[in-house]
């Protein structure tokens, strides 16, 4: 008696139930018992109110419009946070343009000056080849006149030796013009260091700008982390919709399509949305190009369970009726299909990550209808994902 989780037991809180079984006794006081204290469900909006179910339907009735208040206060806060994150972006955006523009003009200066480095390059390799060939023909000439000189010869080799000379001075003249010429290229080519001397200079510019501008885009995602969550703040406080039925609103369809037929991007997922106002997190995955049987010929939607706030008071596995509806704009036939969760199946056990795997239907529309059909219009898909709640009792789900 002192282990059975089934021992009757009366409610601790004495609201009058009686045996509850020891193993339901915690539900009970967290879904049930009207004695049981919980908080205000405008806590998240700064309400501090605690107190038993029926006080608290008491206070809600009573403090409407402070209520009201309290949320235009927290959307208030909200969108002046929104101002300053839109403007420190603009700021952002303004600094990063700048940096590229610099960034660009060295690069543009980097170019010619390896330009000109190759240039100068080129034209000491030829000037160095051809006073090589003018040194060979020197000695060669030399070899030929001491030669001559030791055969001996009277006025031919005196005629000889005077030719000889003349052509060995002109190649002494192209040869010291050679060299002058090498002189200035070595001068343009010590020029062509402070240039490379500069690049380096512009070198380690570019990486200060670099790492400034891997600064700046670290801090920018940063802001778009937070101004998404803001985002889903407001959404949040607009929409307070939890009877597990979502639109799903899909924009620039056409792009999408393509992307999912070139394998860029082959699904899609909807915003999260909850069966029930503390029920399950859930969310729609669809591949235009369809995946699994209808892959490359239908249009699939599938049902993702995600990791929820509440999950450690629900009933698992997810045992509720799914249904999905491609809405036809032009009010003539949608395309629907429906599922019930196998309860053997992973997809529908408590998450044990951010999400489950999907499960849903593959062939639900085919591309053929798509385009037969009114389901596409100026670009835009409606897509109705309906969670029955029939059988879903309890404060969990109201």
């Amino acid at each position: 008696m002192d282990f059975c989780r089934k021992l009757p037991e009366t409610c601790p809180l004495l609201c009058g139930k009686e045996a509850i079984p020891r193993d339901m006794l915690d539900d009970h006081l967290t879904m049930e018992c009207p004695q049981a204290e919980v908080r205000c469900p405008f806590s998240i909006h700064g309400c501090e109110f605690k107190g038993k179910k029926e006080s608290i339907d008491d206070h809600l009735r009573k403090n409407i419009m402070v209520h009201v208040e309290k949320m235009n206060q927290s959307t208030a806060e909200n969108q002046r946070k929104h101002a300053k994150v839109e403007e420190k972006m603009t700021s952002l955006e303004k600094e990063n343009n700048t940096l590229e523009q610099q960034l660009q003009n060295q690069s543009e200066e980097l170019v010619m000056a390896k330009i000109n480095i190759q240039t100068q390059q080129t034209k000491i390799s030829l000037i160095e080849r051809s006073m090589e060939g003018q040194k060979n023909d020197l000695a060669k000439l030399r070899r030929d006149l001491d030669a001559i000189e030791c055969e001996g010869g009277g006025a031919i080799v005196s005629s000889l030796i005077e030719e000889i000379l003349t052509t060995v001075r002109e190649h002494e003249e192209r040869v010291t013009n050679l060299q002058s010429e090498l002189v200035r290229i070595k001068e343009m080519r010590l020029s062509s260091s402070d240039t490379e001397t500069r690049l380096r200079s512009f070198s380690d510019n570019h990486s200060v700008c670099e790492r400034h501008f891997e600064r700046n885009e670290h801090q920018l995602a940063l802001h778009e982390i937070q101004l998404s969550e803001q985002n889903l703040q407001i959404q949040k406080l607009e929409s307070t919709s939890y009877n597990g039925v979502y639109i799903w609103k899909i924009d620039q369809y056409g792009r999408r399509f393509q992307e999912a037929r070139s394998g860029k991007t082959v699904s899609l997922y909807c915003a999260p949305f909850y069966v029930g106002r503390f029920g399950y997190k859930v969310c729609a995955r669809l591949y235009p190009n369809g995946d699994g049987m209808g892959k490359g010929t239908h249009v699939s939607v599938f049902f993702v369970i995600m990791r929820g706030e509440h999950d450690a008071l629900l009933p698992w596995p997810f045992t509720q009726k799914v249904h999905f509806r491609i809405i036809d704009q032009d009010r003539i036939r949608d395309a629907s299909d429906a599922f019930r969760p196998n309860a053997d199946s992973s997809s529908f056990k408590k998450p044990r990550s951010d999400m489950n795997i999907a499960s849903g239907c593959p062939t639900l529309l085919s591309h053929a209808d798509l385009q037969r059909g009114g389901y596409v219009k100026n670009d835009t898909m409606f897509v109705r994902i309906n969670v029955d709640m029939e059988t879903l009792q309890g404060d969990l789900w109201t």
